[in-house]
């Protein structure tokens, strides 16, 4: 709900789909003059129905914002991720080397987020760890023109940071594992299967300025075979790894 009134007020902001905010905002006012016994024509009271097909109008609007859909990490600082992992009860984390997103501020914030909570659960793959020779230590190095840092070094500073959450006493369920083959892209699913759950998914590409750059895909239960399908990625991804190694 707070990412749709973000989008109407976005919207508004760039003078998009004005007609269908102001028809929708009409026929409801006069839907709420009916409900509270105001004396109103008959021609009026079609207001009701009038009401019905601003929603499903508006539905139409909310699937159809394809733009949304596609995002670089700057619709981060717009909506901060950490307000939903707080919030959230089950989170799942694809993050190859994961030194970006598994921040010590947002490792914190699932401490006191679904950790906290009875049934809560955070999940967590990344890749086994490699030597900075290694072939796949050159194709995440390439992902960057200007590397701040290798991946072999992101990715051993992730995996302690890991571990001590493994050791934290909590009353959620914390697992963290790895797997060998990177598939190019990261995965993040805040209350997948629940009412108002999603999942962005980033490509890595090549040869990316900065990592803010990088695209990604904010998928919905809205979307229907698609969110499934990457739901389905994690899924995968977990059936194939081993538990972590010391």
């Amino acid at each position: 709900m707070r990412r749709h009134v973000k989008q109407i007020l976005t919207d508004i902001r760039h003078r998009r789909n004005i007609d269908l905010y102001a028809t929708t905002l009409v026929v409801l006012i006069f839907a709420v003059l009916l409900i509270v016994g105001a004396d109103l024509p008959d021609s009026v009271r079609w207001s009701v129905l009038f009401a019905g097909l601003g929603f499903l109008l508006l539905r139409v609007a909310f699937a159809n914002h394809r733009e949304d859909r596609f995002l670089d990490r700057s619709d981060y600082d717009r909506n901060p991720v950490t307000d939903d992992l707080r919030d959230a009860k089950d989170v799942w984390i694809f993050a190859p080397v994961g030194s970006n997103f598994l921040t010590e501020e947002r490792c914190d914030i699932l401490r006191r987020g679904p950790l906290a909570r009875d049934g809560g659960s955070v999940r967590i793959v990344v890749l086994e760890q490699f030597d900075p020779g290694d072939p796949i230590s050159e194709q995440l190095d390439a992902l960057l023109d200007y590397p701040v840092q290798t991946a072999a070094e992101s990715l051993r500073e992730t995996r302690t940071r890991l571990a001590t959450m493994a050791e934290w006493q909590v009353k959620g369920t914390f697992a963290y594992r790895e797997i060998a083959f990177n598939p190019g892209f990261s995965l993040v699913a805040v209350n997948p299967h629940a009412a108002g759950g999603y999942a962005n998914i980033e490509f890595h590409a090549f040869r990316n300025d900065a990592i803010r750059s990088r695209m990604h895909i904010h998928l919905t239960r809205d979307d229907g075979a698609w969110y499934v399908y990457w739901l389905d990625q994690f899924e995968a991804i977990w059936r194939s790894t081993v538990a972590a190694k010391p």
